[in-house]
C-alpha cells in the first residue's frame, strides 16, 4: 500500500499514476475541498494533520509499505518525518520513505530525518516516483527480510546451488555480511564441485570457507537461506527442510518455491539483489565483497550482453568504486589447467555442425566444469549460433549448452530432447543436462566406436529437436499378396 500525505497537484497526479498501475492508495490531507474531490474520485481519504500521529494510525500507516511525502511544506515534511520516526518504533513498522524537496539543498536533510529517498517537485512532476519503483520495491523486501532475521536465533545454513558459480558464490558472502550485521553467524555450504577455474580463484582469493553438503546437519540450523537458487532440484538442502528465505533471479515456478520469505526477481544476476540488500540496509561493502559482487554480476550477464537489466547496470556502477581492479582481472583470465586446455582442444577437433547448430563429445573428462567454459568458446566459431558440448564423468554423460539465437530458449530445447533420457533444462540462453550411461545401451568408454555412437545419439536428437535434422524411417519390405507364396531364389 502507498500512503500520500498531502495530496496537492503534485499529490494528485502520482496518486493517479499509482492507482492506474494497480497499486493500493491511501491519502490523508487537510483541505476539505480536495478532500470532497478525492473522495468524489474514489479515494479512500483521512481527514487531518499528517504529523499527528492519531491521524497516521486512522490512515493504516501500519500497512503501508511506501509512505509518499508530497506536501510543498518543507517544515510540515520535518514534523511528519519526526512523527513517522516515533510510530515506527511504537508499531514495530519500517515502511520505505520518499519526501518531497524545494531544493536540491534539501535532500541530505530530509534523509538524516529518516526519508529513504527525497526527490525535488521537478523529479517528482517528471515521473521519477515511477522510474524508481523498482528500487523502491528493492527497498521494501529489504525490509522485510530484516525483520524476518530479527527473529531468527541460532546459525543460519546458506545453501548455494548445486556446483556453484561466480555469481551463487558472491551471493553466498554477501548473505552471509547481511546475517553477521544482525547478530547471526552462518555457514555457506555447498554440493557437487567447485571445478571451474574462476570458481576456485575466487575461494582461494578472499579466502572462504565452503563447507561440504554431507559434513553438515542441516536440522542443527535455525533459518536456511538459498541463493541463486529457488527450489530443492539443484541444491543440497533435504526436501523435508523448507527454506527460511529464497533470493534467486532465474525463471521458475512460483508454486514450486516455497519459504517464509521469497524475492524471485528476473534480473541477470542475483548479485544485483544481494548488492541491493546490503545498500539499502545501510551496510559498508569492503573491497574484496565488491569485487566478488561486480564480477558475478558481470560473469552471469556475459559481461552484460546476455539478460542484463537496468538493475544490473545500476548495481555494477554502485560496487564499480570499490572494485579492486587486479583482483577483479584475476577472476576473469584465471589460469587453465592442461586438462581444461585439452577438454577445449577436444572441442574443437570434434565438433559438427548442421544449420548453424554445433555438437561436440570431448569423451572421458576429469571436471565437468570444463564443458560450458568449452560450449561458451565454441559459441564464437563463425557461422555458429547455439552449442552443445558433452562429456563422461565416470557413469554420466553431461551436457552443456549456449545460444546467442534469440528464437530459441536452450533450456526447454535440451529439456525436450533429453528428460526421457536423464535430467536436463536452463534459461534462454544457457543450459545443462545429465544422462545415465546406460541409457546409450552397453558401452566401451575407451572405444571410439562406442563414443561415436553417443555423439549421434546426442547429436542427432539435439538437431532434430531445433529442427535441423530428419531421422530416416525404416522402409517396410513388401508384403506379398493374399494367397501367393514369395518366390525363394536359389
Amino acid at each position: 500500500m502507498y500512503l500520500l500525505l498531502g495530496c496537492g497537484d503534485v499529490g494528485l497526479a502520482v496518486a493517479k499514476k499509482l492507482r492506474e498501475s494497480g497499486a493500493r492508495v491511501a491519502v490523508v490531507d487537510s483541505d476539505a475541498s480536495r478532500i470532497r474531490l478525492l473522495k468524489g474520485m474514489g479515494y479512500d481519504v483521512t481527514e487531518g494533520d499528517f504529523s499527528s500521529p492519531d491521524t497516521l494510525r486512522s490512515a493504516g500507516i501500519e500497512l503501508a509499505e511506501v509512505v509518499l511525502l508530497l506536501t510543498s511544506n518543507y517544515r510540515a515534511t520535518e514534523r511528519a518525518l519526526v512523527t513517522i520516526d516515533s510510530l515506527k518504533r511504537q508499531l514495530g513498522i519500517d515502511p520505505v520513505i520518499v519526501a518531497r524537496a524545494e531544493d536540491e539543498s534539501d535532500v541530505p536533510e530530509l534523509k538524516k530525518l529518516g526519508a529513504a529517498e527525497a526527490l525535488p517537485s521537478s523529479q517528482i512532476l517528471a515521473g521519477s516516483v515511477f522510474t524508481k519503483a523498482s528500487e523502491l520495491e528493492a527497498m521494501i523486501k529489504e525490509k522485510k527480510l530484516r525483520a524476518l532475521l530479527k527473529g531468527v536465533r541460532g546459525k543460519v545454513a546458506i545453501v548455494l546451488q548445486t556446483n556453484p558459480d561466480p555469481d551463487g558464490i558472491a551471493c553466498g558472502m554477501a548473505l552471509k555480511k547481511y546475517v553477521k550485521t544482525f547478530g547471526l553467524d552462518a555457514d555457506m555450504i555447498y554440493s557437487g564441485t567447485i571445478g571451474h577455474q574462476q570458481n576456485r580463484a575466487m575461494v582461494n582469493l578472499f579466502g572462504l570457507e565452503l563447507i561440504p553438503a554431507d559434513r553438515v546437519k542441516f536440522d542443527a540450523y535455525a533459518a536456511h537461506a538459498l541463493v541463486d537458487v529457488a527450489t530443492h532440484a539443484n541444491c543440497s538442502l533435504p526436501r523435508e527442510i523448507e527454506p527460511t528465505v529464497v533470493i534467486d533471479h532465474h525463471p521458475v515456478p512460483l508454486s514450486e518455491v516455497k519459504a517464509r520469505y521469497q524475492d524471485i526477481t528476473l534480473i541477470g544476476a542475483a548479485s544485483t539483489l544481494l548488492t541491493n540488500y546490503l545498500r539499502y540496509a545501510g551496510i559498508e561493502i569492503d573491497s574484496p565483497l565488491a569485487t566478488a559482487l561486480a564480477f558475478g554480476i558481470s560473469r552471469d550477464t556475459l559481461h552484460f550482453t546476455r539478460g542484463a537489466t537496468p538493475p544490473d547496470f545500476d548495481a555494477f556502477e554502485y560496487l564499480l568504486p570499490k572494485v579492486n581492479p587486479s583482483a577483479f582481472t584475476e577472476l576473469q583470465y584465471p589460469t587453465s589447467t592442461p586438462d581444461t586446455l585439452g577438454v577445449l582442444a577436444d572441442a574443437i577437433k570434434n565438433s559438427e555442425v548442421k544449420g548453424g547448430y554445433l555438437v561436440s563429445n570431448v569423451g572421458e573428462i576429469k571436471d565437468r566444469d570444463a564443458l560450458p567454459q568449452a560450449a561458451d568458446y565454441l559459441l564464437r566459431r563463425e557461422g555458429v549460433t547455439t552449442t552443445l558440448v558433452c562429456g563422461i564423468v565416470r557413469d554420466t554423460v553431461h551436457l552443456s549448452a549456449r545460444t546467442k539465437d534469440a528464437k530459441v530458449h536452450i533450456g526447454q530445447v535440451l529439456q525436450g530432447a533429453f528428460s526421457s533420457m536423464g535430467s536436463a533444462g536452463g534459461h534462454a540462453t544457457m543450459a545443462a543436462g545429465q544422462i545415465p550411461l546406460g541409457a546409450f545401451g552397453r558401452l566401451d568408454t575407451s572405444s571410439k566406436r562406442d563414443l561415436k555412437k553417443i555423439s549421434r545419439s546426442v547429436g542427432h536428437k539435439f538437431w532434430e529437436a531445433v529442427g535441423v535434422y530428419k531421422p530416416r524411417r525404416r522402409r517396410k519390405a513388401p508384403q506379398p499378396a493374399s494367397g501367393v507364396k514369395p518366390r525363394l531364389k536359389g
